[in-house]
């Protein structure tokens, strides 16, 4: 007699295995699984939707682990998004999803990371307050997407969580100087300069202050050396050369003592300061080393 509800229930979970099948040829557009409806499924298996949800949870797991070309890892958010709109809470559906979807491409590109972006906002906006799928988008944003002040916002509200890192509110100063946005950079490491409870903390924002202030600067001879480079069709030989040339009024001091040179970049830096105030630095060596900018020596044809 017990057994009765299952044989009634098996009909239904082989025409949920129907349904999920990918179609061939593919119908639906871009070639991806064609899934049925959430919708559907929520009417048809009303008091079953967790067993549903579980099996589809599975089928994600299963592409995941065979997935090799980009696409494939692309039709995975299909499972995903099926999976969490099922069930809005299932925080392993965003956080391995998040993690797998993006393909590495060679020459520094992703592939994917779009569908792993949109897949990890559900995430947060539907599981709050949690760490780990927090940061994963915002290291998305940050890597990604290049959007350093929404990956700051969302690090420096990490940041006021019970038991975050500290090193949080440093990363945040870090991503609003690199998005350009100083002001936020600025108050926020002066705040956290005034309530340090050492003075080690106290000596790193101080120096975290005069990093952002040297970091305006060099962005303003970058908007300069780019001025000269559109109108000339070439970089200037020196930093000087913009003064010259009136793309600047003077070469301003530097806030951190050292002088400013033009990198073999095409942008400037300072001798006082081993690298600029950014997360991300494009030029690496073969093995994944950082470059360490030298002065440009040789003026570009």
């Amino acid at each position: 007699m017990r057994k009765l509800p299952l044989l009634r229930f098996v009909p239904g979970l082989l025409l949920v295995a129907l349904l999920s099948a990918p179609p061939v040829p593919p119908r639906r557009q871009g070639g991806g699984p064609l899934l049925p409806r959430p919708d559907l499924l929520k009417v048809l298996f009303t008091a079953q939707k967790g067993l549903v949800t579980d099996y589809f949870w599975i089928l994600m797991l299963n592409r995941i682990g065979t997935a090799v070309r980009p696409e494939e890892y692309r039709h995975i958010s299909d499972y995903a998004e099926l999976v969490t709109t099922l069930d809005p809470k299932f925080r392993q559906a965003y956080l391995y999803g998040g993690l797998t979807i993006p393909v590495y491409a060679g020459e520094g590109r992703y592939l994917n990371t779009a569908e792993s972006t949109a897949l990890l906002r559900k995430g947060v906006a539907n599981v709050p307050h949690d760490q780990p799928l927090t940061f994963q988008l915002a290291y998305n944003l940050m890597f990604f997407e290049r959007k350093y002040k929404e990956a700051a916002d969302l690090i420096l509200e990490m940041s006021r969580w019970e038991g975050a890192p500290e090193y949080f509110s440093a990363l945040a100063t870090r991503l609003y100087a690199q998005s350009g946005d100083f002001d936020a950079s600025m108050s926020l490491t002066v705040a956290l300069r005034d309530s340090a409870e050492d003075e080690e903390s106290r000596t790193f924002y101080e120096q975290r202050i005069q990093e952002i202030q040297q970091e305006r600067v060099l962005k303003g001879i970058d908007a300069a050396i780019a001025r000269y480079r559109a109108r000339e069709g070439r970089l200037p030989d020196t930093l000087p050369a913009l003064v010259s040339a009136g793309d600047l009024r003077q070469l301003p001091p530097d806030p951190m003592g050292g002088e400013f040179f033009l990198g073999q970049d095409g942008r400037a830096y300072s001798n006082a300061s081993r690298f600029r105030l950014e997360l991300i630095e494009d030029e690496k060596t073969e093995t994944g080393d950082r470059i360490v900018p030298q002065p440009r020596t040789t003026t570009e044809p």
